[in-house]
């Protein structure tokens, strides 16, 4: 059997563990046992996920070192104003997989294995209507297909102080990014900053062979660096489980480190970030003539800080309460779209009496140009004046309220404000209106 047909059937059969465990559960062990009562709807709608703990068997199976997971998350999104035409889109991801403690299961201390699949599917407003840069959906992309999102080893040493980890992984997942980011649909936002356009960084789900080790230097301060093939016919519809390296163009190299103090007498949480990275691929040169021909350039880089701040918390010992984040980029223009990335914004987690799990986010995102292809591009309107759009830079403003009603269930309405899509004057700004629903199952 091949190796993608090997993987397609343990997607299967992982999904037929996850959705029908409940059921198989309910019968008893003998046929004139009663099965067990269910839950009522009060606890039900207490619970963590949405399908329950299934009769205990979910909790055995954490137990014993097996924990399974699920979600799916929809995003639709209408432009009513602005863009290149008006019109709405529907995109949504469902994921499945599962996290083995090798520890519990086969007594190999500090390991664990992780296996995630995923499928993908509809549309994008960004693309189909507003022509933006930076999708309004989050979730769009990658193939819009099923595919082996991760399949790695992970391994704590020098009493869990260095952690390794290794196999079919995401550079998004381990550099620059913050959980803090997914508290937004915009896809400038939300799990990795819009650096990654163009960079080399694989990113969830699309994955690929590599591997990152994270060195915590004291309680507060860390180091990590990893090796990511760089491939782009990865994200191709057709190769959601493509594992060779045929069409490999080189490895991406990151680095990055972290300072996560806790100050005040309160212990307010902080994350700092600085990092950057290095591409070996040959890449289009931004600054080639428009009508060609295309020249390459020999690799890609870029550098960037990160920085959220509580700055005050509701109650002692929890999350509630406002934080403050902020992003600064800088790519090399002569390979990356985007120059410069900046980013501003709040986060307030706790909102109303009773609402300790709601939130409200407001970030303002700026993605400016790479100097490099707008010196071609006025080159190009010098030899034929107005034969190009000349672009400059886009800016997203997106305002939420995330209303999480159960543990396993959340809408997050959203409005966004994209001023000068696709860094050009000729497409009117657009006003968006966003609705996020995320389910645990």
């Amino acid at each position: 059997m091949s190796g993608r047909r090997v993987i397609r059937a343990a997607a299967v059969a992982l999904w037929c563990g996850l959705l029908g465990a409940s059921a198989l559960q309910s019968r008893s062990a003998c046929a004139d046992e009663p099965a067990p009562r269910g839950p009522g709807l009060s606890s039900w709608l207490q619970g963590q996920y949405m399908t329950g703990d299934w009769y205990g068997t979910r909790s055995d199976l954490e137990a014993k070192g097996i924990t399974l997971r699920a979600h799916h998350i929809a995003e639709t999104a209408a432009n009513p104003v602005g863009g290149l035409r008006q019109g709405a889109a529907y995109t949504e991801q469902v994921d499945a997989g599962a996290d083995f403690d090798l520890e519990k299961l086969m007594g190999w201390p500090k390991a664990k294995l992780h296996v995630t699949f995923t499928q993908r599917a509809g549309q994008s407003l960004a693309a189909n209507a507003i022509g933006s840069i930076i999708s309004v959906q989050e979730v769009y992309g990658a193939g819009q297909n099923v595919r082996l999102a991760e399949l790695s080893y992970e391994q704590l040493l020098l009493e869990d102080r260095l952690r390794i980890k290794l196999g079919w992984l995401h550079a998004s997942d381990d550099f620059a990014t913050s959980p803090i980011y997914c508290y937004f649909q915009n896809n400038g936002f939300c799990g990795q900053i819009a650096i990654v356009v163009n960079s080399g960084f694989t990113i969830y789900p699309t994955g690929s062979w590599g591997g990152m080790a994270k060195i915590s230097l004291s309680d507060e301060i860390y180091f990590q660096t990893g090796v990511y093939e760089v491939n782009p016919t990865l994200a191709a519809p057709a190769n959601g489980f493509k594992l060779g390296l045929s069409g490999a163009t080189g490895v991406i190299m990151p680095a990055q480190l972290g300072w996560q103090p806790r100050l005040g007498a309160a212990g307010l949480k902080g994350h700092y970030r600085l990092g950057g990275y290095y591409d070996t691929s040959d890449v289009p040169y931004l600054g080639s003539p428009i009508a060609g021909p295309q020249a390459l350039a020999r690799g890609r880089w870029g550098f960037y800080g990160q920085a959220d701040q509580m700055i005050y918390r509701a109650a002692p010992g929890t999350d509630r309460g406002l934080t403050a984040f902020a992003v600064l980029a800088y790519a090399a223009p002569d390979t990356a779209m985007l120059e410069y990335i900046a980013q501003v914004g709040l986060l307030q987690r706790g909102t109303f009496a009773g609402r300790d799990d709601d939130s409200i986010g407001l970030g303002i995102s700026y993605s400016r140009i790479s100097s490099t292809l707008v010196a071609a591009q006025n080159a190009a309107n010098a030899a034929s004046p107005g034969s190009v759009s000349v672009q400059s830079a886009e800016t997203t403003i997106e305002l939420n309220y995330r209303a999480q009603l159960t543990p396993w269930f959340s809408l997050m309405p959203n409005l966004q404000y994209v001023i000068r899509p696709n860094g050009v004057t000729t497409i009117p700004n657009a006003f968006v209106l966003g609705l996020q629903v995320r389910l645990t199952f």
